[in-house]
């Protein structure tokens, strides 16, 4: 009896200076309500915001299949909730502020919550580049759980898309000009569509570029999307990939080569006979058909993609269409103004006409600089154009049995 009355003595002082030890932590630990807490992690998460000397890079991915691929975005926050924000599908120089907040919203939740041109040009149902479905757009973020935060870098997670995204510092020896300008000098010199990727000398896949996204077919006709980001020397993949028998997730651009390189793998750009890169065909043109017209063939504001140009000359501005696979410009049916469209007419076939989507005319270069247009196969018998009012059945004007076009 003593030496249970013994023993039960010995576990009472035991868990007497168990509590002791316990309780100042305890004490401590719900002193703070839950609400103190996300207090305290968002005044921290703000502060190291606000901290770094030269902004943040966001590796941003709109859309939830990622599908446009990722975008640089720049951005730095000061203590009067500014938010000031570049980004490489706009010019180098120019900065956009707009207000911020870090919130509660099933944690600390950095949020865009003023209208921003450049950050919400991916959330906007339907943006000026034209790009998604209307009503969607590009489908992407402009509210995220922060899911860590340190100085070295930040974790969001798109509350919309689900996406994670990384948040680095920029560095502090470059401006943000010069950073985003070494961003799109890659995009630039890497603008061909088309690539072989090789292990050695090694043939094993074909890619395709499609805005900031590979599509990789594999050798059974399977395909992978590979989405990614420019970088200040090649691409980063949103995740690590596997090509041949080795994973990466950094590939180099090698502008002699024109290939993403890492180790033996090469992704060498493939240049389809007659190619030419969007910048060379700029200029003014003789433009033939039962007649000839002098034309102009210029940018497009807002096109960062390099997918269009203007072309002037005819009664209204036209559009045409860069192909970036095979280097090639296309004329197409568009809409002109009001009920006026531009059609693909038949002459030869018997002066059908039809606005149907994606029909017209591709231009093939030969070895002389020529440009010879051809039907593109989607209606068949294309060998002109009409402007055409759908609401009086009135011919606008007309381009009658298009040949060709020479650069003058």
């Amino acid at each position: 009896m003593n030496y249970m009355k013994h023993l039960y003595n010995i576990s009472l002082l035991l868990a007497v200076f168990v509590f002791a030890a316990c309780s100042p932590e305890v004490d401590e630990l719900f002193n703070e309500t839950a609400s103190e807490r996300i207090n305290k992690a968002i005044k921290e998460d703000l502060n190291i915001l606000q901290s770094a000397k030269n902004g943040w890079v966001i590796e941003y991915y709109p859309s939830p299949t990622k599908m446009y691929g990722g975008y640089t975005i720049l951005t730095s926050f000061d203590d009067k909730k500014n938010a000031t924000v570049s980004c490489d599908l706009f010019a180098s120089d120019k900065k956009v502020t707009s207000l911020y907040d870090v919130k509660q919203s099933t944690g600390p939740t950095l949020t865009f919550d003023s209208y921003n041109e450049i950050f919400h040009l991916f959330s906007e149902p339907l943006n000026n580049l034209g790009i998604g479905s209307s009503g969607k757009g590009m489908e992407g973020d402009y509210e995220f759980l922060i899911l860590e935060c340190t100085p070295e870098k930040v974790m969001l997670k798109g509350k919309k898309t689900g996406t994670t995204m990384l948040m680095t510092p920029l560095p502090e020896n470059k401006t943000w000009k010069e950073y985003l300008d070494e961003v799109k000098a890659v995009s630039k010199e890497a603008s061909p569509a088309l690539y072989d990727v090789k292990v050695g000398t090694e043939k094993k896949y074909d890619v395709e570029q499609l805005y900031h996204k590979f599509v990789l077919t594999h050798e059974d006709g399977t395909q992978e999307d590979l989405p990614f980001v420019y970088t200040t020397d090649g691409i980063k993949f949103y995740e690590p990939i596997d090509l041949g028998n080795a994973q990466m997730q950094s590939l180099t651009w090698d502008k002699e080569r024109k290939a993403y390189v890492n180790g033996d793998i090469a992704m060498e750009a493939f240049i389809p006979e007659g190619y030419k890169p969007y910048d060379e065909y700029l200029g003014t043109y003789m433009f033939y058909y039962n007649s000839t017209k002098k034309v102009t063939l210029s940018r497009v504001e807002n096109d960062p993609f390099n997918t269009l140009y203007i072309m002037k000359g005819f009664p209204t501005d036209i559009l045409m269409t860069y192909d970036a696979a095979y280097g090639r410009i296309t004329l197409q049916t568009q809409p002109l103004y009001g009920n006026v469209y531009l059609c693909v007419w038949g002459l030869a076939a018997g002066g059908n006409l039809t606005n149907l989507s994606g029909a017209g005319m591709v231009g093939i270069n030969d070895n002389n600089g020529v440009i010879n247009f051809k039907d593109n196969g989607v209606w068949g018998n294309t060998d002109s154009f009409i402007a055409y009012d759908f609401k009086t059945h009135q011919s606008v004007f007309q381009i009658p049995y298009v040949k060709k076009m020479v650069k003058q």
